[in-house]
């Protein structure tokens, strides 16, 4: 790798200057000692033989700059082949269904189902996935995300233990109800995948409590592609007489942005929002999900 000083100049370029400046050095001293005996023809040869040696030496030193510029080019950019290699083939999504059933009390229940599968080498003792509440601001902090269950292949794992707080903020943009606060965090599932042991279908459930107290004017059901998903469904109804259908606010009804973003890819919302439709409730399948792309559905209930 080529390493720069503090100024940015690199070291084999300095390196290549002083050669430069030693060859022009040692011409000059030639000219000094020849200048008196030798001959013009003698001279000529000479100097023609140092110009040849001085435009090697150049050419190869720029060549080399040039070869160690592009691998060090090459090198930069090598995690992203990497991470696209590696994203992929360490877990897969092969299905993900989220049901979402909403209370005219604001409150909801969220039922995941995933079946997952790994490459034969990697070894996944548990994988998460982004998980997040709009709630008011006098809610009790860290309340409104609970989980109930976790189940691995029809094995429980203690559910306490498995949602992790990120943070709680105000959105950039806030949606129906301004001034709400967000809690987000991820749910960390025991998947304990190896070599030997590839795939695994698991279960989370979830309450939501107070994420839905606008219901009656809109609110957003959320789902973060977190990793590679060949099908993505996801189900939103009521419960306790409320019919749940999509916002007829909502300029789209799937709503797609990049995680951490905050702003619409309004392309891909259109292209979503084809697939979603409405019959005893909201439905959406997708097998186009985007990597990294957190989509969400605006919703509204009535009694």
């Amino acid at each position: 790798m080529v390493e720069r000083t503090q100024g940015g100049v690199s070291a084999a370029f300095a390196g290549f200057v002083s050669a430069v400046v030693s060859v022009i050095l040692t011409i000059a001293g030639t000219l000094v000692g020849l200048r008196s005996s030798a001959s013009q023809a003698a001279l000529f040869l000479i100097l023609t033989w140092l110009l040849i040696a001085a435009s090697i030496a150049t050419g190869v030193v720029a060549v080399w700059l040039l070869a160690d510029s592009i691998r060090k080019d090459v090198r930069d950019l090598a995690h992203l082949r990497d991470l696209e290699a590696y994203v992929p083939r360490l877990i897969r999504f092969r299905q993900r269904r989220d049901t979402f059933v909403i209370g005219g009390d604001g409150n909801a229940t969220l039922h995941i189902s995933c079946q997952v599968e790994s490459a034969e080498s990697a070894v996944v003792p548990w994988i998460s996935f982004p998980m997040i509440a709009e709630v008011s601001p006098d809610h009790t902090p860290w309340t409104s995300i609970v989980v109930r269950r976790v189940s691995v292949d029809g094995v429980d794992s203690d559910p306490t233990i498995a949602f992790v707080r990120r943070e709680r903020k105000v959105p950039a943009e806030p949606t129906a109800a301004d001034g709400r606060l967000v809690e987000s965090g991820a749910v960390r599932v025991p998947v304990s995948l190896a070599p030997g042991r590839t795939r695994c279908s698991f279960t989370v459930e979830l309450e939501l409590i107070g994420a839905f107290g606008f219901v009656g004017h809109e609110e957003n059901c959320y789902t973060d592609v977190s990793y590679v998903t060949d099908v993505l469904e996801v189900t939103i109804t009521g419960r306790d007489g409320l019919e749940v259908a999509c916002s007829p606010y909502a300029q789209s009804r799937v709503e797609a942005q990049q995680l951490g973003m905050e702003m619409a890819d309004m392309p891909e919302s259109q292209l979503q929002s084809r697939y979603c439709h409405m019959a005893d409730g909201v439905h959406w399948k997708t097998t186009q999900a985007k990597l990294g792309y957190r989509y969400a559905i605006p919703v509204r209930g009535r009694a």
